[in-house]
């Protein structure tokens, strides 16, 4: 568990770390995020460590909820009236830089700042890069996991510090997981999928549910859009990776067909289930309800390579009308390369953000943390960004996904339908980009 005294030693240990590079005249600095829950004082505390240990830039911070901003931020622009820094969602980056609402940071400046872009995770810095530019800084990270239920597994017959890393292994896991209410598991004569005890794998039909289906096609070498940004999760590696998750419910019966995020995440806590692929966000609930449990990267289950869906927020310089102050932006720059140093992404992590680089995952804070579990292979973490329109795709996929999963359409029909409808609502955006 996360305690006040943790993160005090954390933003002391910041404090230490802090040299103010910027030496202009004295500039203040409004900063517009959506950190408005549990993490919103984290990032005020921080914020006045900044302001404390650079008396020549002060920083004015404005939380806000995510949706206000992306419907404030393109006026704020148009009217010159931007704030000097602005967080933005992997989910949003692109359409607000295709726009023009966003100024792209060049290597010489991120240079002179001394912000050493190589040290975040690859995948996770290129989420705010477009068409061969970078946008913005990581400054935080969550990602879909497999939490596990150790209990369970034991139980089964597993080893419970062996999570399945293959399709293999999964398939195996998941089948000695799986028992129905008279006693016999899955496989064996008799058994009764539609009458479960426990079960190995949690999958459900809303968005979340989806990102399961999109690290499996990314897995098997697929892709939500081709080259040109058009819908093509419809491609045969598609297929094939989406059919064997569908196939642990209607064919294995290893995972409970239609059901909800809701009601898989109840039964995971009430030790019905081994394996529950979800965000990460929920490891403080599991942690506070004693549960004996691991947290484990996705496993493979496609043939090309590891990966995983996750979201980001970013650090971003919005467009500045033509006499905006030099001094401004230079100073925005000492914030934004200050707040995503490894000390103060060390901090950040107490909010339940993953660390947005690799030498802060080797921190001994996470030693014995469930979490570690997936820091191995943080950079192999995929946002869903790359293309202005990525709501038109996302939307059509996650349909696509809850067909296939119900049984209502096969998986090859319910993700050609989910492109053509994709493909559809793109014509229609590119309009608004022309």
């Amino acid at each position: 568990m996360r305690t006040r005294h943790l993160l005090t030693l954390m933003l002391t240990a910041a404090a230490g770390t802090a040299s103010a590079a910027y030496s202009g005249p004295k500039v203040s600095l409004t900063f517009l995020h959506g950190f408005t829950g549990a993490d919103r004082p984290v990032m005020e505390r921080l914020i006045s460590q900044f302001n404390t240990s650079h008396p020549n830039i002060q920083v004015r911070a404005q939380a806000q909820p995510w949706g206000t901003t992306w419907q404030q931020l393109p006026s704020l622009v148009a009217s010159g009236r931007a704030p000097d820094v602005v967080v933005i969602n992997e989910d949003q980056i692109t359409n607000f830089i295709a726009r023009g609402a966003v100024s792209p940071l060049t290597a010489a400046e991120l240079k002179s700042a001394g912000i050493n872009t190589a040290s975040f995770y690859g995948p996770l810095f290129k989420t705010a890069d477009y068409e061969g530019k970078s946008y913005g800084l990581p400054v935080s990270s969550v990602a879909y996991v497999m939490f596990y239920n150790k209990d369970l597994m034991k139980k089964a017959g597993l080893d419970p510090n062996k999570p399945p890393r293959t399709r293999e292994e999964l398939l195996k896991a998941t089948q000695a997981c799986t028992v129905d209410k008279s006693g016999k598991k899955a496989g064996q004569a008799g058994f009764d999928a539609k009458n479960l005890d426990t079960w190995g794998i949690s999958l459900y039909n809303n968005w979340v549910g989806s990102r399961a289906a999109y690290a499996a096609i990314l897995q098997n070498g697929g892709a939500l859009t081709d080259k040109s940004g058009n819908a093509a999760f419809d491609s045969p590696q598609a297929v094939e990776a989406v059919q064997f998750l569908v196939d642990l419910v209607q064919k294995h019966g290893v995972a409970r067909p239609n059901s909800t995020e809701e009601a898989e995440l109840a039964a995971f806590s009430q030790g019905k289930v081994c394996f529950f692929p979800s965000g990460q966000w929920y490891l403080d609930r599991f942690e506070q309800q004693k549960m004996n449990f691991g947290v484990a990267f996705m496993p493979r289950v496609g043939t090309k390579q590891d990966a995983a869906w996750g979201g980001s927020s970013h650090l971003t310089l919005p467009k500045q009308r033509a006499n905006y102050d030099k001094n401004k932006r230079l100073a925005a720059l000492e914030f934004m390369n200050w707040l995503t140093q490894p000390a103060q992404n060390l901090t950040w992590t107490s909010t339940g953000s993953l660390p947005t680089q690799a030498g802060v995952a080797k921190n001994a804070k996470f030693a014995s943390a469930p979490i570690s579990g997936v820091f191995a292979k943080l950079g192999n973490i995929y946002a869903t960004s790359g293309v202005p329109w990525m709501g038109q795709v996302l939307t059509p996929f996650d349909n696509a996904w809850a067909n296939a999963y119900s049984g209502k359409k096969s998986v090859k029909q319910a993700l050609a339908d989910g492109v053509s409808e994709a493909n559809k609502q793109i014509v229609q955006a590119r309009k608004s980009f022309q």
